[in-house]
């Protein structure tokens, strides 16, 4: 248990089926968190996510409303916003996906390692005793991919798992990227904004990064995967070589 706030940012996108599932994995670990907050930030969906979310009458869980599709990076630059709004430097921030693929009783895994002094620690795909249920082969083959290419050309002391959304950062260092970058703190589209925003917090001075190994249940999404693959490969590809030799 920690007396410290922990604000989950999960940005959806017509996610009806699979939000309310996740949000009632949240409520098991309320009891062991009892200052968790979470900011559902929906990104204009149409199938009834919102309806869906404010169903559930808890004064724990918000959310922020994009009227009309934006993309991810917009989703978590509104939900660091709001995040830091909530918290203060001794807080936390927690990143997550919202279609019941991570799992929320993985924090305090989390917790524990960012309590070693690591800012950011990562649930990874690419550490012993990782486990992944369902994953598509070609969705495989990209994220190994992924993780051997920017070890080699970009690496970053602590990180394997370059891609992956589900992480705990401290809010201290959240805030002292997003001031000093402000807008361009995160100025990727799509997926590969979550990896830009690990390479700028690597330019924060003493920075530290953690991973833990990952639950990965693949197989519990019910509806089609909205990762645009080929368009996802360019773009990591790009971040890849842009940043080669800036990293540690």
């Amino acid at each position: 248990m920690t007396s410290a706030k922990i604000v989950a940012i999960l940005p959806a996108y017509n996610e009806v089926q699979e939000l309310p599932l996740l949000l009632e994995q949240y409520k098991s670990i309320k009891p062991d968190f009892p200052n968790l907050h979470v900011v559902v930030i929906d990104d204009g969906s149409t199938d009834g996510t919102v309806a869906a979310v404010e169903a559930i009458q808890t004064d724990w869980i918000e959310i922020v409303k994009h009227g009309v599709n934006k993309g991810l990076a917009q989703g978590m630059r509104s939900g660091f916003t709001r995040a830091l709004e909530l918290t203060s430097d001794d807080d936390f921030i927690m990143a997550m996906d919202a279609d019941n693929t991570h799992m929320p009783d993985q924090l305090p895994q989390l917790m524990a390692k960012m309590n070693e002094g690591n800012d950011v620690v990562i649930a990874s795909r690419f550490r012993k005793g990782a486990k992944m249920y369902g994953i598509p082969p070609h969705r495989q083959l990209f994220s190994r991919g992924v993780s051997i290419l920017f070890q080699l050309f970009a690496p970053m002391r602590g990180v394997r798992d370059f891609s992956c959304g589900y992480r705990l950062y401290r809010a201290s260092t959240v805030r002292a990227s997003m001031e000093h970058w402000g807008d361009k703190f995160i100025s990727e589209d799509g997926f590969a904004s979550m990896t830009e925003i690990l390479y700028k917090i690597n330019l924060n001075p003493g920075a530290k990064f953690g991973e833990i190994p990952m639950t990965l249940r693949y197989d519990q999404k019910i509806g089609a995967t909205k990762m645009p693959f080929w368009q996802n490969i360019k773009d990591m590809l790009r971040l890849m070589w842009e940043n080669r030799g800036n990293s540690s």
